[in-house]
């Protein structure tokens, strides 16, 4: 029999239009998401969880189409401003970072991967990234609490 789980969310500004913090309670990963317009603000007030290694979704529409970039970075920060000033078309992002200091560049690669998979095969998005990287080596038991990928 599987046990339940609770999933904690906080809205910002009380509406689900705003930032966004969730997370399942007592696990090590936490998602955060943000209006495009409002990423200065997620930086005051996650500075800490955006300033670590991350997979990220940038949400959006190009030429009719919906569509999303999925990428990693050992600094989600760094990379989000980045990607304000050299990417048009999206207008949301949503990225996964770890409450702890246990999600490291070598797990942000492979999910990065596996997500790409995974969302080229679901065929829902037109994918915006030019490459598809390699799944990067993990060691099985680095891999098991993501098999659901």
């Amino acid at each position: 029999m599987s046990l339940g789980k609770s999933i904690r969310i906080y809205l910002k500004d009380g509406t689900v239009f705003g930032i966004k913090q969730a997370e399942v309670v007592n696990h090590t990963i936490q998602s955060l998401s943000s209006p495009r317009k409002k990423i200065s603000d997620l930086n005051i007030l996650f500075q800490r969880e955006l300033n670590k290694p991350g997979v990220y979704f940038l949400i959006g529409e190009d030429r009719g189409n919906n569509s999303v970039y999925i990428g990693e970075a050992e600094n989600v920060w760094e990379r989000l401003k980045s990607h304000d000033t050299q990417k048009d078309f999206w207008n949301e992002v949503i990225l996964f970072t770890s409450k702890d200091e246990n999600l490291t560049k070598s797990h942000v690669k492979y999910l990065e991967s596996r997500l790409i998979s995974i969302a080229i095969d679901a065929d829902r998005y037109k994918i915006k990234n030019s490459n598809s990287p390699n799944l990067s080596s993990l060691p099985l038991a680095d891999k098991t609490p993501w098999r659901i990928l």
